[in-house]
């Protein structure tokens, strides 16, 4: 992929957004205009500073997930529970938190009744959200708050379901390296672990890593970060540094879930491979998938039927109340639910040709009924054209 430094936009419109970043996969920082009228840019941050007395009213008896950044634990970091008013009292106290470098990571602000950010529009088409918003027994979202200090750090690695994310700076300052995806090779070690820092690393373990191409940015208060789908990543906070962040989904990368999807269960396979020879072998390696990766074949295809059914109802029926309420208009319009139906209907068919799908119990039956009837429904519409070429 030739890009060389990455873009920063003050302003962008959904359409442009879809097909220049979304699309193409490319990495983007959008300015503080974006999020220039959040309340969390208002009420979490006092003189540059986080604004520790209203996080503590705010979310002081929540149970947070905290990261011990100078303790490595297989890929990630090492972690801890404890609540977030002792985790602000130890970050407050500039000493310890210095030398503890503790950083409060994937908090769910959803679970909170606090209304801290509206999503810009250019990043509003979020399947994720809408189908757990369809599935609140699942009460399970992605969308995060990460809290720490100078020097407080991201290992290397690339996103679950290798998604789209975008982290919005509240205040702060974040180092984002960016690599690629296409270059595992060179950060991958002859027993298939990959790098952990790329800025402290044995050169014998991986001694093609100086060949890697990756893109640096420095991201400011208010700005915005999105991350390609499957990109790999670290991140390093510079400064007492707040960010809201989001992992998602919608119909422009369903193809690199599936990849995802084929990649992980490959790793499964090979890691049982002493297990093939029973008859229970499918369902075990769909347990170790979703185990390993939180997605196996069952849940996609879940997260498909739900996604397909909402737009069918949308193209079915135009005049009743939207599911789309959350979408910038680009997003939801009657070319965009026709493109976005087309590209189910493309992954359903990556599904029936996935030999995998055929050892899933029922599952090649259901995803072959949905893939009818979602050509059905979209063959009124015989263009080709994209919702931009459409228009």
């Amino acid at each position: 992929m030739d890009i060389t430094e990455i873009e920063h936009r003050s302003d962008i419109s959904a359409e442009e957004f879809a097909q220049s970043h979304l699309r193409a996969n490319r990495p983007v920082v959008l300015g503080a205009g974006f999020t220039e009228n959040w309340r969390s840019r208002r009420e979490w941050v006092d003189g540059g500073r986080p604004n520790f007395a209203r996080l503590r009213e705010i979310y002081g008896e929540a149970v947070v997930a905290v990261a011990h950044c100078d303790t490595p634990h297989l890929s990630d970091q090492k972690r801890t529970e404890m609540r977030m008013s002792d985790f602000l009292d130890r970050w407050q106290r500039s000493s310890s938190a210095a030398e503890e470098k503790l950083y409060c990571k994937d908090f769910h602000l959803s679970k909170h009744a606090y209304d801290a950010y509206e999503v810009p529009p250019p990043l509003s088409d979020d399947w994720l959200d809408l189908f757990y918003s369809q599935h609140p027994e699942l009460n399970d979202d992605y969308q995060f708050c990460y809290m720490g200090g100078d020097g407080t750090w991201t290992p290397f690695h690339r996103d679950v379901y290798w998604s789209y994310s975008w982290s919005a700076n509240i205040c702060g300052a974040k180092r984002w390296i960016l690599v690629p995806p296409g270059q595992e090779a060179l950060f991958t070690d002859a027993l298939g672990h990959t790098v952990y820092n790329l800025l402290d690393y044995n050169d014998t373990q991986f001694p093609r890593l100086r060949e890697l191409h990756s893109l640096e940015v420095v991201q400011r208060a208010g700005e915005i970060v999105f991350v390609p789908s499957g990109w790999w990543h670290q991140v390093h906070n510079i400064g007492d540094t707040v960010s809201i962040n989001r992992n998602w989904a919608n119909e422009y990368n369903l193809p690199v879930i599936h990849a995802h999807l084929r990649s992980a269960i490959a790793d499964v396979f090979h890691a049982f491979r002493d297990l093939a020879h029973l008859d229970d072998f499918p369902a075990i390696a769909q347990q170790a998938l979703r185990a390993n990766s939180a997605i196996d074949y069952a849940w996609f295809f879940d997260f498909l039927s739900s996604i397909a059914d909402v737009y069918l109802r949308a193209l079915s029926a135009p005049a009743s109340p939207s599911p789309f309420s959350r979408f910038a208009p680009f997003f939801s319009s009657p070319p965009s639910i026709v493109h976005a139906l087309r590209c189910v209907s493309d992954s359903l068919d990556l599904l029936l040709h996935d030999d995998v799908t055929h050892t899933v119990d029922g599952l090649a039956g259901k995803v072959a009924q949905l893939h009818r009837d979602v050509e059905t429904a979209t063959a009124a519409h015989n263009s080709d054209k994209t919702p931009s070429e459409e228009r």
